[in-house]
């Protein structure tokens, strides 16, 4: 033990890491601080008061010596051998070393964990499902206690559930990435509870299945709120049939009340009434969950630089959802060209100009004119200049 700390003494006194031998790629470059001293001055003094664990964090991922002693008081090794077993069972399933670093950052107990019976078992189903180390490593860092959770009973039941319904691996995967712990609630505390007052309401399976990929946050609140909210939609005029209803449910399961209110106050101060709100919710729950700042600045480049009026926008919410400088600008600088040019007779159909597809965009605004060289050229410079 005092050989070990008397070398990270003599390490950090050149500003590196003591590393394993054995596990050369984990070399953190750090700043000698008195800190540091002072923390090995103290080991020294008094060998009892800091653990073998602390030491580790602080030679193998950096740890501050204030938080490797706090992290050290829930790891119980005192030997490098599990927790070095633990990096190995990582590394063998595709996880980075950034990846590694920031997992024992965020939970350090993983160093304590049985290699082969808490992490083989867990790691070895992940990888059968078709989960790369990138997907392992977003899930764990994400929420890393699903390590402590049961595979048999929670994880596997929850897995299958969901691939059941998504019909998918790959689904299923994007869905447990965007909210892990789907995969390890009980099923019947929320997941499957909430889906079945969305079938109550007449919701299509299909639709639930986009619902709980997209958003599987959606489905894991307290179904007494899930049905709360569905009741609310319902009454707004939502078709349960129709894919905007479980869309407007996701919405409004995000959204705070204070988020609504203040949406509702912005697209007020364009003239919009309360029921102009709620029709172009129903057309558009996603106009709800736009930033304040992109709806200030798309009401303000349509109005006043597309003599475009507010009560057009209510019935074509989706004017909403491009991007300002990406879409809105580059099309409407082409439009403008083919009017100063007498190119085109009048103004094109505001939806058609910007909601149509990149492909379609140059077919029937680029392409078919003489000038379509120029057109381009105007086209992605304005491009250009805003992806920078």
């Amino acid at each position: 033990m005092f050989y070990f700390l008397s070398k990270s003494v003599l390490q950090y006194g050149r500003h590196t890491a003591a590393v394993s031998p054995t596990h050369k790629h984990f070399s953190f470059q750090l700043s000698p601080s008195i800190i540091t001293i002072r923390f090995f001055i103290s080991t020294l003094e008094n060998p009892n008061k800091h653990s073998f664990a602390a030491s580790y964090l602080i030679s193998k991922f950096g740890f501050s010596p204030e938080s490797a002693l706090s992290a050290s008081k829930h790891l119980s090794f005192k030997t490098p051998d599990n927790p070095d077993s633990v990096i190995r069972m990582f590394q063998h399933y595709g996880l980075s070393q950034d990846q590694i670093f920031k997992l024992v950052k965020k939970y350090p107990r993983v160093l304590s964990c049985k290699p082969e019976k808490t992490l083989l078992p867990k790691l070895k189903f992940f990888h059968s499902k078709g989960m790369s180390g990138n997907d392992i490593a977003h899930i764990l860092c994400a929420h890393p206690c699903i390590l402590n959770r049961s595979l048999e009973n929670q994880i596997i039941l929850n897995f299958n559930f969901l691939g059941n319904l998504l019909q998918s691996n790959e689904k299923t995967i994007a869905a447990v990435k965007r909210y892990s712990p789907i995969l390890y609630h009980k099923i019947d505390t929320y997941l499957k509870p909430c889906i079945d007052i969305l079938e109550e309401y007449g919701v299509p399976k299909r639709h639930i299945a986009t619902l709980v990929h997209r958003s599987p946050r959606s489905v894991m609140m307290s179904p007494n709120h899930l049905r709360s909210i569905a009741e609310t939609v319902r009454e707004m005029g939502c078709d349960p049939l129709k894919p905007h209803f479980a869309t407007a449910v996701m919405v409004m399961g995000l959204l705070s009340k204070s988020g609504w209110e203040r949406r509702l106050g912005v697209y007020k101060s364009w003239g919009w009434s309360e029921e102009d709100v709620l029709a172009a919710f129903i057309k558009e729950p996603w106009c709800m969950m736009t930033s304040d700042d992109k709806i200030m600045a798309v009401m303000d480049f349509l109005v006043n630089n597309m003599d475009c009026e507010p009560s057009f926008i209510v019935k074509n919410p989706y004017l909403l959802k491009p991007g300002l400088k990406t879409t809105f600008i580059p099309r409407a600088s082409v439009a403008q060209f083919l009017l100063s040019k007498q190119l085109i007779k009048r103004k094109p159909n505001l939806v058609t100009l910007f909601l149509c597809s990149e492909k379609l965009f140059l077919e029937k605004f680029v392409n078919c004119f003489d000038e379509a060289p120029q057109l381009l050229k105007l086209y992605n410079k304005r491009n250009q200049i805003f992806q920078k």
